[in-house]
């Protein structure tokens, strides 16, 4: 399946065929913020911030952009937060001239914690392959390999 770019959810389609305009429109914010904090921003707050994600209501008042950070830290995501909203009036602004927009939609701010979960579960499974495999199991026990392997009755029965 095809991920669309506003997010985790497949692009969804318009009577037309096209790619719903809240996701296009979802698209260009992603590519413009991104652009905006890699080039102008000079926040030291959102020095490690990354775009991953924008969803844009259909009427295209409310746009909700994921972030992740390069370092994580319970301290950096807030501050970071607090630095993203401090310069959502600049991205605001430039979201409206670059898009060309009646009204500039809303621009809010969240972690995105699908990474951290994914970094989370990564680090599990990582942990359960260094392990040795069966070393809390008996010999035999729990596998087919040593059901098949079990002695029969010699008493001829």
């Amino acid at each position: 399946m095809t991920r669309g770019r506003s997010g985790g959810r497949p692009p969804q389609r318009g009577a037309a065929g096209g790619a719903r305009r809240a996701d296009r429109v979802a698209a260009e914010i992603q590519r413009i913020l991104s652009a905006e904090l890699l080039h102008r921003v000079r926040d030291p707050r959102v020095a490690h911030v990354t775009v991953t994600r924008v969803r844009v209501t259909d009427d295209l008042r409310l746009a909700r952009v994921f972030f992740t950070l390069l370092e994580v830290g319970e301290g950096d995501r807030a501050e970071a937060l607090r630095g993203l909203d401090s310069a959502t009036p600049f991205f605001r602004r430039t979201v409206a001239g670059e898009l060309g927009l009646r009204h500039a939609p809303e621009i809010a701010f969240a972690y995105d914690e699908d990474l951290a979960n994914a970094r989370r579960i990564d680090a599990l499974l990582r942990d359960l392959r260094t392990e040795a495999p069966g070393a809390d199991v008996p010999a035999g026990a729990g596998s087919a390999a040593g059901a098949a392997r079990e002695p029969a009755d010699d008493d001829g029965e």
